[in-house]
């Protein structure tokens, strides 16, 4: 097949690895800052494990209405370059700084003004809502640094410019295992602040993160920030139409998802504090490992986009298929490599000190089965599909799935039927078999093979 030929292309191969890989390691260290929570918290016991887990599933639901507000800033900006149009990738990011910050200013007053409120919704008890209220109430101003970060992030990535974000993210990794160390437990004269530490060390690296990044990238990429000279344009009509056509699709898809992502936090949460605490210690793991295959889907979604504003669509669609064969290829043999290495992982969760041994290594193992397919649709949906701005259709195969097929199946197995944990997750993955097969159906139908950025193009290209 003609889209194989890519594997012996040097210019391709140096592109998409220059953008995958420093994307996946800043994936994964931002997935560590969730997890450096976790790991150090889970000294103290199975409540403040599961707070934290539950705190951090909080903030993702406000973290993925960023990224769809980023996603427009991915698939504008990065055909906006394509075309050579860097005052179209300015004007993006201006208006996802906004839109950003509009959404998640309410969130952070309301985690400051009524924490307890909103976690007792997931679990009424008593031990439980203490601790998730004080990481909740401290880590609440975190999210408007979130809001500022990843939409300038993509707009570096739609550039080229991948490296520089991973390297200020490791920096933000390093700041907030040390001050966790110091805040959870006291060191070297420092207070003993326990869940309340490591949120405030969490929210002090984000802060640290945010100032860096602009710091930086003011002195390096100028280019690339907004300035006064940008807010007219930005507000047209028309490049507001453009761009909402984009963000708002994929802030209902993001926001909608992440719903129910919180909604399955509930219904471990009714298996018990076991199963929350379980839940909340290995998803973070199991989000750094897919973290590191989000660089190909943010490689797909990128280099497809240069294509499409360039309008090489036959070239986009068989380097599609490049993208989804290798990033698959490497999520299966991750996954039978954890499955060959159980022995090991059973060693590393007795160390970590993990809720009830055999459950936690069943449950890893199941999330190990399901790495592949996830793998699939996060490139196949986040890095094809948007790439050309099919946002309906990635929309109906994300919610579908979860909404139809996953949480039906968690509340029958986990709430009704009563089965263990391990095998409720089994029967999760349905959702992602169904999206493996929507997701193929829609690339090979070609209809997100569309150009969003001419002029002649009207709001008419984001495909039904």
């Amino acid at each position: 097949m003609q889209h194989w030929r890519y594997s012996a292309d040097k210019t391709f191969w140096q592109k998409t690895w220059r953008l995958a890989l420093p994307v996946s390691m800043q994936s994964m260290l931002f997935s560590l800052l969730g997890l450096v929570d976790v790991i150090m918290v889970s000294k103290l016991g199975e409540s403040q494990v599961a707070a934290v887990g539950i705190g951090n599933r909080i903030f993702f639901f406000n973290l993925l209405l960023v990224v769809g507000v980023s996603g427009a800033v991915g698939v504008l900006a990065a055909q906006y370059f394509g075309a050579g149009k860097m005052e179209g990738v300015r004007r993006t990011l201006l208006q996802s700084w906004v839109c950003a910050i509009f959404l998640t200013l309410p969130f952070a007053v309301a985690y400051r003004v009524f924490p307890e409120q909103i976690v007792a919704l997931v679990n009424d008890q008593s031990d439980f809502i203490h601790y998730a209220r004080d990481y909740l109430y401290v880590c609440g101003w975190s999210i408007i640094f979130t809001a500022i970060v990843v939409p300038l992030e993509s707009a570096l990535r739609a550039v080229g410019e991948a490296k520089m974000p991973t390297y200020v993210g490791l920096v933000a990794v390093i700041i907030n295992g040390v001050l966790n160390a110091l805040l959870i437990f006291g060191l070297y004269g420092f207070p003993e602040m326990g869940i309340a530490g490591a949120a405030l060390g969490t929210t002090i690296s984000r802060g640290a993160q945010t100032a860096i990044l602009l710091f930086i990238t003011y002195k390096t990429n100028k280019k690339v920030l907004p300035t006064h000279e940008d807010i007219e344009p930005a507000s047209n009509a028309k490049a507001r139409k453009r761009y909402f056509n984009v963000a708002w699709p994929m802030i209902v898809h993001d926001g909608a998802w992440a719903m129910g992502i919180l909604v399955y936090s509930v219904i471990f949460a009714k298996l018990g504090v076991t199963e929350l605490a379980i839940i909340s210690l290995l998803s973070p793991i199991e989000a750094v490992l897919i973290s590191a295959f989000i660089g190909f889907a943010v490689a797909a979604s990128t280099i497809l986009g240069h294509e499409l504003g360039a309008e090489n669509y036959q070239r986009a669609f068989h380097q599609s298929w490049f993208f989804l064969a290798l990033s698959v290829s490497i999520a299966f043999v991750l996954g039978v490599s954890i499955w060959l290495s159980s022995g090991l992982v059973g060693e590393w969760l007795a160390k970590a000190q993990a809720p009830n041994l055999e459950m936690s290594l069943n449950v890893t193992l199941v999330m190990a089965l399901g790495m592949f397919l996830k793998v699939f649709n996060m490139v196949g949906i986040g890095g094809v599909l948007r790439s050309g701005g099919d946002i309906k259709y990635s929309i109906f195969i994300d919610l579908f799935g979860q909404w139809a097929i996953g949480i039906p199946l968690a509340i029958l197995t986990g709430i009704v039927l009563g089965w263990p944990l391990h095998w409720v997750l089994v029967a999760i993955l349905a959702e992602e078999v169904v999206k493996v097969g929507l997701t193929t159906y829609r690339i090979y139908g070609r209809k997100w093979l569309k150009n969003l950025i001419n002029d002649d193009v009207e709001s008419s290209s984001m495909t039904a």
